[in-house]
């Protein structure tokens, strides 16, 4: 009955900042070459200031095309981020993903951000259809949840997805995640299920409105924390064929050798919950080919020297073939 309250009394919406057009480096100088982190940065409750800054000197330093992190849920860290980020090279900000509901104390935030130095393209006069939120044309669902042993089940596990303009003719879709934790099988596969959903119904949407000229102009990108081992044969092969088939950039680049993203209450990480993944293909749809050119984990540290999250970025630079 509780979780049924919580999702009755929910409404979405999305923080959506835009900056003036600004040249874009990576759009000058590689016109087809992209770079992306996804991060999972635990911010449940505010981070320490001085963690926030050096999260931010690295992504400021770097660069990135792409930014995504989940379990941004503080808002007071969210802003801080936002002021500290670089608008002049990034001037796309997806801050929140929230759904407000009673109590407020209840994490309803999805947790996800991204940010980019490429302009975003307004999905907002296209119908997805009445199981897709649309705000500001950002587009998003809430996961069905599943009452687990630990509160992770109170945040809204999600999935978000954002349009963008990388040249005169190619497109990318960047879609991200994060699924719960704590479960069964059945429920996670439950919500890998609803994600290629919503990844079908947006692409099919976005080619009936014309935006995208053909689907060989358009790369698709799904990327975040799935809370599930790439090095578990059979739950990796679970979720691809759930996925519908795309492709772990980490395992083309890396072949055997394993790099690991999340630590159980260690200093040493011991699963690859965090993917970068892209699809050549859905249906009869062919997408424009990527693949990595470096992928590997990065780990943030303070001053310190203690990391600020208990998982590792994942970042890539990426081809556009």
């Amino acid at each position: 009955m509780f979780g049924l309250l919580i999702n009755l009394t929910s409404c979405s919406t999305i923080d959506y900042i835009n900056y003036a057009s600004i040249p874009h480096g990576t759009k000058i100088i590689n016109r087809n070459k992209i770079s992306l982190i996804t991060y999972n940065i635990k911010a449940i409750y505010e981070k320490e200031e001085i963690q926030v800054d050096k999260l931010m000197e690295h992504i400021n330093d770097e660069a990135y095309d792409f930014v995504i992190f989940q379990e941004l849920f503080d808002e007071s860290t969210r802003d801080h981020i936002v002021e500290k980020a670089n608008t002049n090279h990034y001037s796309t900000f997806i801050a929140r993903v929230d759904y407000n509901s009673f109590p407020e104390f209840i994490f309803q935030d999805a947790g996800l951000f991204m940010m980019s130095s490429y302009p975003r393209i307004d999905l907002s006069e296209i119908d997805f259809g009445a199981d897709i939120k649309n705000s500001n044309g950002v587009i998003h669902i809430i996961l069905d949840k599943e009452m687990s042993k630990t509160n992770d089940f109170l945040a809204n596990k999600s999935v978000m997805g954002a349009l963008f303009d990388v040249d005169s003719k190619t497109r990318l879709f960047l879609f991200t995640t994060h699924v719960q934790a704590i479960g069964t099988a059945e429920h996670k596969e439950l919500q890998l299920t609803q994600i290629k959903s919503f990844i079908d119904s947006a692409i099919n949407a976005v080619l009936e409105s014309k935006l995208v000229g053909s689907t060989e102009n358009l790369v698709v990108v799904l990327a975040g924390d799935f809370n599930s081992n790439a090095y578990d044969g059979e739950r990796f092969k679970r979720m691809q064929s759930l996925l519908g088939f795309s492709r772990d950039l980490h395992k083309d680049f890396h072949g055997t050798k394993q790099e690991h993203t999340f630590r159980f209450g260690s200093n040493n990480a011991s699963r690859r919950f965090d993917y970068i993944l892209t699809y050549d293909s859905l249906g009869t749809n062919k997408f424009k080919h990527i693949e990595a050119e470096s992928i590997g984990t990065i780990d943030i540290k303070d001053d310190a020297g203690s990391s600020i999250s208990d998982h590792l970025g994942l970042r890539a630079s990426l081809k556009i073939n």
